[in-house]
């Protein structure tokens, strides 16, 4: 089937979009050797190069990812299909919340005389408008992509069987075969998505944790499960058990195992017993102001300019309740595939 110009579109756009991730992430590199070679680094305390390292590496990633999705979108790979449909999701659940985050959080006050008054105003706007832009993008691929006309070009086919001579052994030319699309025990594409995005976020917590020493020297990060608020090595230790139990209900999930999708349940059902439990309490949320504060003080302390933290971290913990929501939805609706036996 040929490929539409909506396909060819959008295939340009993801190709574009990733070449210039992959240049923001060596621009990243080059910023952390430079960093590294600078004096004023060994007065900040947070280890700016090895942050930057990571982060390139994973903008790298999802740079190499996105143009391979673009060039399997130009020969119309079903896999491709896949990816852009996972790219929209990100877009979308990461974007969307980001900018009602941006929207309503209070922005630090400037004094620079040189800069105009209404500029915190008008940095928020713009702030604002592009992340809506992303989401709105994403969700024009979740649904453009998911139309029957789309995903039919992504649809591989069969040739019905003919002759030496080009004649079908019927006796006329007949129609290419389509295939018979994904057989009763085959896993959802929102299981898929759902199952890669609480591993691949499980592993990159726990290793964000283990490495947190590095990036953040003397400061100690607090862990709040179910209204206690755990310092120290303990703390550690509970999330990257949490983590690990994450990682294998996500395995689960992809296989389709019933005990997948029972402990993906149970552990969502933990995070958002945990958010509500902070946001509910106004004491909790104080005090995790208070603790979140107090760190940036104590970095602030040791920096050549502080940077402000005004607006309340417990919104973080409200903004993971709607994909909570979410991943609840399509466990629910989507369970009848782990009735299978395949």
């Amino acid at each position: 089937m040929p490929r539409s110009a909506g396909v060819t579109a959008s295939a340009v756009v993801v190709i574009i979009g990733s070449a210039f991730t992959l240049l923001c992430a060596a621009m990243m590199v080059l910023g952390s050797a430079l960093v590294s070679k600078s004096s004023p680094a060994a007065n900040v305390p947070i280890n700016i190069g090895a942050i930057l390292l990571v982060e390139a590496a994973i903008v790298c990633g999802f740079g190499a990812w996105g143009l391979a999705a673009g060039i399997g979108l130009l020969y119309q790979k079903r896999w491709a299909w896949i990816s852009i449909l996972v790219f929209a999701a990100i877009l979308v659940v990461f974007t969307l919340p980001g900018a009602l985050f941006i929207a309503f959080i209070p922005f630090p006050k400037t004094n620079d005389p040189n800069l105009p008054v209404n500029f915190m105003v008008l940095m928020r706007f713009g702030m604002v408008f592009f992340y809506i832009a992303f989401a709105a993008l994403g969700g024009f691929w979740l649904y453009f992509f998911n139309k029957r006309a789309v995903k039919a070009q992504f649809q591989g086919t069969q040739p019905a069987p003919e002759s030496a001579a080009g004649d079908s052994f019927v006796g006329a030319a007949a129609p290419a075969i389509p295939d018979s699309g994904p057989s009763p025990g085959a896993r959802p594409l929102v299981i898929t998505i759902i199952g890669w995005y609480l591993l691949i976020s499980a592993a990159f917590g726990a290793l964000g944790v283990l490495f947190s020493s590095s990036f953040f020297p003397g400061q100690q990060f607090p862990l709040y499960f179910l209204g206690f608020f755990v310092f120290g090595r303990i703390g550690i230790l509970i999330f990257i058990v949490w983590m690990a139990a994450q990682m294998a209900a996500a395995v689960g999930l992809l296989k389709l195992k019933k005990w997948g999708l029972f402990a993906t349940i149970a552990l969502q059902c933990l995070v958002g017993l945990n958010a509500v439990l902070l946001i509910s309490i106004s004491g909790h949320r104080a005090k995790f102001q208070q603790i979140m504060e107090t760190m940036m003080w104590s970095v602030n302390g040791r920096m050549l300019q502080p940077v402000p933290f005004p607006f309340p971290v417990w919104i973080g913990f409200a903004m993971s309740l709607p994909i909570v929501f979410v991943i609840f939805y399509f466990l629910i609706t989507r369970r009848h595939a782990f009735t299978s036996a395949a």
